[in-house]
């Protein structure tokens, strides 16, 4: 029965979306408040909505004229006298801030694209400011702070690893000395499409030789396609 009583206050067919920015004209958590905000620990239910309401599309003169200030100031004040205003002249913004989540969810669906002054008003929720504890802002364990770079002082226990031996290809330092210096060595054979890979060694610069003598190493050849 409960549940048909609510289905008899809040029809889904009143509610309709702004065709300029997809808001309805209700808000889904705030359907029967008002029924409901008599009871004290039905309306604790609701204190995860803002109470603040951020309003866009401001025209830039009623930034300038106090008049249109205070007149734009009055229609969020029809929802509750508790209220507090913080204009943002650089973003052409208002924000409006209740001691209630229902006056500002009123405020919210009521004000939502209301013609003032040659501009069609944007009213949105803003997001609540989370608080911060003290006891939360702790610098991080020794271990995250060895990560920071530069590091500093390295945890307690901790010790340099120690490098592992150097790597010696025996391999490789046999094929080396095999190559007789002055002499050619092939080291890949030529293929139709790719060249062979020869290695030219030099021989070890005599001092008491011209510059002209010494080997002249020539360039590989490409393949003839």
């Amino acid at each position: 029965m409960a549940h048909k009583e609510e289905d008899d206050t809040f029809q889904e067919d009143d509610v309709y979306i702004n065709a300029e920015d997809g808001m309805p004209n209700i808000h889904p958590n705030i359907a029967n408040l008002e029924q409901e905000s008599d009871s004290q620990d039905e309306g604790n239910e609701f204190d995860d909505i803002p109470k603040s309401v951020i309003v866009t599309n401001i025209h830039s003169d009623v930034f300038a004229d106090e008049k249109l200030k205070k007149d734009l100031e009055d229609l969020f004040r029809t929802f509750s006298d508790n209220i507090t205003f913080q204009w943002l002249r650089s973003f052409r913004r208002l924000r409006v801030n209740y001691d209630s989540p229902l006056a500002a969810a009123n405020a919210r669906v009521q004000l939502h694209q209301y013609q003032f002054h040659n501009s069609s008003i944007n009213c949105y929720f803003a997001q609540p400011v989370t608080p911060v504890s003290l006891k939360n802002l702790m610098p991080p364990k020794p271990v995250k702070q060895f990560l920071i770079s530069p590091p500093s002082s390295p945890p307690v226990g901790w010790e340099p690893r120690e490098e592992n031996e150097p790597l010696v290809n025996h391999d490789l330092l046999a094929a080396l000395a095999s190559l007789t210096p002055g002499e050619s060595h092939e080291l890949h054979a030529p293929t139709p499409t790719q060249p062979a890979i020869v290695v030219h060694t030099a021989l070890a610069p005599d001092a008491a030789a011209p510059r002209a003598a010494l080997k002249t190493i020539p360039q590989t050849r490409c393949p003839d396609y």
